[in-house]
């Protein structure tokens, strides 16, 4: 009968995009509906294709170090484990999705998603909320959410295509192409990197046997309308790679490999001038881990989510808009070693958006979880926006309080010694910042402190060998963010955090996670066709253990790049990483790059 319901219910991914009258983007991540960030309460970042080629990035954490509120780390090289920390939430706090469908592995540990092995060359666009939104987005959202999006069809055909070369003989290659066949507009986009890459085991520390790395994705998306207003889109993503790996403190041939991929179907309709817009939605997510020890052998994991979600919004006159979904989802777990674990949770949500005053807009929401695990769960959460004046220099404060929840990994749940009864991890913070635009809107500059307890946290006993429900944190800080695009030929980004991530039973700071982060840049073009650009990574000082016995100290990472149009539609470009050749680590030690040196070439048609 759920099934029937979220069928029959056909509820809205999205409502029309509104003219912002500052010209600032439209987001859809934060809210679950496209609205301009001038009108959303939360903390917003966006990442665009044209950032992409312009710091010539290849990872994922590549782009995400670069974003107030977030900081990254990483066993290694491409492939190794890597973690996302949002405002110092574990990086399985936090909810990652491709296309809008959750990619979170349910084999992993602590139910996350590792982002070591996921290139950034097929998306077009990330999304990344900071903060709590379990209200919107169900569990896992306690730190924020991550949304990398793909390209979307055009009217007319386009395509990109990319070739890069450089240290330790390393190569990528990419390819997309986006358009219409008739009245179907397709997508289609492949990447390929392989390289030799550094030992995982520091080499400065003796480490001689280079961990190499190949990694293959491939996605694609079509979408038609079937009749005016009523329209159906689906697609897939899948990703593969291997690599070696150490994990013993010495040199070790170990082999590693990760596959994710999924797909996607939705149904969606929009009517009344675009008041009502409706969605109903299928996605399936599968994963599969192998982590081929040397010594004890392999140790295989297999995940599977299956997922039918709905929403509608409706705006009955234009300063009242009502958000309401449901969900369920199924997930299943299995390893190797004979465990074997399911679970399911069904969730029903709803939001209220006003806009009182002019350019004032107030959100309130609602979430209703139960789990065939832990039983019930209820979150709350509220923000607001305010656009004083009007402009495009117009400043904007904003507020928000939030709560999240994390539901027990299947791994947690059922590993080791059967079933245990945990409860979830909860959360309570808020935010409150400024945004201060200028340059005539070229530019703007960000502020926001943070506040969050987390409760519930699962520790493992390693006396008993099992999960318990035992541990307290609170994060706080601040974020400061500075954006100017194209302003007199200059783009420049800014983004420090200060972040106070401390456990409340022991007091000890949380680990990896440091104090102070920074990361600037500049980029400067001429009329000729040149770019030029320097990158700067302060990265503060942390803990690499719980226990705060382990301190690994800061470093400065300094990087150029520049790039020449040769042609309209051809670019070459390059970029020299670690100028310095700083010498750092950021996981006890394991090894980060050196310097080195990549050259390659974009073409555009």
């Amino acid at each position: 009968m759920k099934y029937l319901f979220l069928l029959s219910s056909a509820l809205a991914v999205s409502t029309p995009a509104i003219a912002d009258e500052a010209g600032g983007q439209i987001v859809v991540t934060a809210t679950r509906t496209e609205t301009p960030i001038t009108q959303v309460g939360q903390s917003v970042s966006v990442i665009t294709r044209d950032d992409i080629e312009r710091t010539q990035a290849i990872a994922v954490t590549d782009v995400l170090a670069r974003i107030p509120g977030v900081s990254t780390s990483q066993a290694g090289a491409f492939g190794q484990p890597a973690s996302v920390f949002i405002r110092g939430a574990e990086s399985a706090q936090s909810l990652v999705l491709i296309d809008g469908v959750r990619i979170n592995d349910p084999g992993d540990v602590g139910g996350g998603f590792d982002f070591g092995a996921l290139t950034i060359g097929q998306f077009d666009r990330v999304e990344v909320v900071r903060g709590s939104s379990g209200v919107l987005w169900g569990s896992r959202a306690i730190g924020g959410v991550i949304n990398f999006i793909t390209p979307r069809p055009t009217e007319e055909w386009h395509a990109r295509a990319q070739a890069e070369y450089g240290w330790r003989d390393q190569k990528q290659a990419g390819a997309s192409a986006a358009g219409k066949l008739g009245p179907v507009g397709l997508t289609l986009g492949v990447n390929w990197l392989k390289g030799d890459g550094f030992s995982a085991f520091d080499e400065r520390l003796g480490g001689k046997e280079k961990d190499g790395f190949e990694s293959k994705s491939a996605n694609a998306r079509a979408e038609v309308e079937l009749t005016p207003g009523l329209s159906a889109d689906l697609g897939g993503f899948w990703t593969k790679a291997t690599y070696g790996y150490d994990n013993t403190g010495a040199d070790a041939l170990n082999f590693g490999l990760k596959r994710d991929e999924l797909g996607y179907a939705n149904l969606r309709y929009s009517g009344l001038d675009g008041r009502l817009n409706a969605r109903v939605g299928y996605g399936l997510t599968n994963s599969r881990r192998i982590s081929d020890d040397a010594v004890f052998g392999p140790f295989e994991t297999n995940g599977r989510t299956e997922r039918f979600e709905s929403q509608v919004s409706f705006a009955p006159i234009e300063l009242v808009s009502v958000l309401i979904g449901a969900e369920t989802e199924k997930q299943k777990f299995r390893d190797n070693f004979g465990s074997r674990a399911s679970t399911s949770i069904d969730s029903y949500f709803g939001n209220l958006t006003l806009h009182p005053l002019s350019g004032l807009t107030l959100n309130g929401g609602m979430r209703y979880d139960d789990n065939a695990d832990f039983g019930h769960r209820t979150t709350f959460a509220a923000n607001g926006a305010w656009v004083i004046g009007s402009g495009v220099n117009a400043p904007v404060l904003r507020a928000s309080y939030n709560e999240g929840f994390k539901a027990p990994s299947l791994f947690q749940l059922y590993t080791n010694a059967g079933f245990r009864a945990l409860d979830p991890e909860t959360s309570k913070g808020w935010d409150s910042g400024i945004e201060l635009p200028f340059a005539e809107g070229a530019g703007r500059f960000t502020l926001t402190y943070f506040d969050r307890k987390t409760k519930n946290l699962i520790d493992f006993d390693l006396t008993t060998f099992n999960y318990f429900n035992v541990g307290r944190a609170r994060a706080k800080g601040l974020e400061l963010g500075m954006q100017v695009v194209n302003w007199n030929g200059f783009d420049v980004n800014l983004a420090y955090t200060y972040l106070d991530a401390t456990n409340e039973i022991t007091g000890a700071q949380l680990a990896r996670r440091p104090r102070n982060n920074l990361y600037a840049s500049i980029d400067k073009i001429w009329n000729v066709g040149l770019k030029l650009g320097v990158d700067l990574r302060v990265g503060g000082g942390r803990y690499d253990d719980m226990a705060n016995t382990n301190y690994l100290d800061g470093f400065v990472v300094v990087g150029l790049r520049g790039s020449f149009a040769v042609t309209r539609n051809v670019e070459v470009y390059g970029r020299v990483d670690n100028l310095f050749d700083e010498h750092y680590e950021v996981v006890r030690t394991y090894g980060t790059p050196g310097r080195s040196a990549f050259a390659g070439v974009r073409v555009k048609m």
